[in-house]
């Protein structure tokens, strides 16, 4: 290890009185200058540190919300599939509605129109005055009731409760009438006892 001396130094400034130095003196600066740059260096380390620190945080922070982002984009696209699926489904439900809607309404009419011609048929029968084609729509109407029976206010002719056949139509065949008093009411049955092909 080198040896420094001891010897003072001596340094003018602008001419003023002369300041003296030893080799303590410039130990002290030395160390004081070294502690400043050690303190520098641990506030430039902590900076870097606390840099990185931030910038992870940040790193991680963007990452959540990016997986959040990426988590909320495919759940709103797998709601906006579904939305989808049940609108299609509501419409198909909403037509096979309207079609049934619609045969119900095709069935009512036509039994609204059966109901209408029966009413009109009625007076005749129960007179006795209806010919044997009308008789055997009578029939065939009376069977076609959903109990397969009607309820009469009076006693129908006796000639009324027999076979009638009905050669025309959707359903042609022979229907017997049977007549019977229940309940205070007289009621007419109408049974199909032999079916008849349209061919």
């Amino acid at each position: 290890m080198e040896m420094i001396s001891q010897s003072p130094r001596l340094s003018r400034l602008n001419d003023g009185p002369a300041v003296t130095y030893v080799q303590r003196d410039v130990d002290v600066i030395k160390q004081q200058i070294e502690q400043t740059e050690s303190s520098k260096r641990r506030g430039l380390i902590w900076a870097l540190v606390l840099t990185l620190v931030v910038l992870a945080g940040s790193i991680a922070w963007w990452s959540t919300n990016y997986a959040r982002y990426a988590t909320n984009e495919a759940d709103k696209q797998k709601l906006a599939q579904e939305n989808a699926a049940l609108r299609l489904r509501a419409e198909q439900t909403q037509q096979q509605l309207d079609a049934a809607n619609a045969a119900l309404a095709q069935h009512a009419q036509q039994q609204a129109d059966v109901r209408a011609k029966l009413q009109r048929l009625l007076p005749d029968v129960l007179k006795g005055s209806a010919g044997p084609g009308e008789m055997a729509t009578f029939a065939q109407m009376v069977h076609n009731e959903a109990s397969g029976r009607l309820e009469l206010d009076q006693k129908p002719p006796d000639k009324l409760f027999r076979n009638w056949k009905v050669s025309g139509g959707d359903a042609p065949g022979t229907y017997a009438l049977v007549g019977g008093f229940v309940d205070g009411k007289w009621v007419v049955y109408s049974n199909l006892v032999a079916r008849r092909s349209t061919g």
